[in-house]
């Protein structure tokens, strides 16, 4: 029987439960704590379908998340013998825009508290 976790079909059921966890985070450390959880979900054969520059590491603090949202969004296929699986691209690049959105808007309601 074929484990459906181990396709990126299988990845994208479950990425919905990922951006709820995102708007449930009311402080920034918790999106990075849900980024952090969510990156320790990938195997290093799903990744290893990404090129090595829009394969997120290590996530220390918001400006990891924001760095990776760039990175994936500015992406450019450069090797066409290379493959990529696009549809994985599109789904690490889904979470980091909305995660980074979330910080933002943790920022901005602490702004207008104080």
């Amino acid at each position: 029987m074929h484990d459906v976790r181990e396709t990126t079909q299988g990845l994208r059921i479950t990425h919905r439960r990922w951006h709820d966890l995102l708007d449930a985070s009311g402080e920034i450390d918790r999106v990075l704590g849900v980024t952090r959880d969510y990156l320790a979900t990938f195997a290093p054969e799903h990744l290893a379908r990404l090129p090595e520059d829009c394969r997120p590491g290590r996530i220390k603090g918001e400006d990891d998340i924001a760095y990776w949202s760039c990175r994936l969004a500015q992406y450019h296929h450069r090797d066409p013998g290379k493959p990529v699986d696009a549809e994985l691209l599109q789904e690490l690049l889904n979470y980091f825009l909305h995660a980074w959105v979330r910080i933002s808007q943790i920022q901005r309601n602490h702004a207008s508290c104080h």
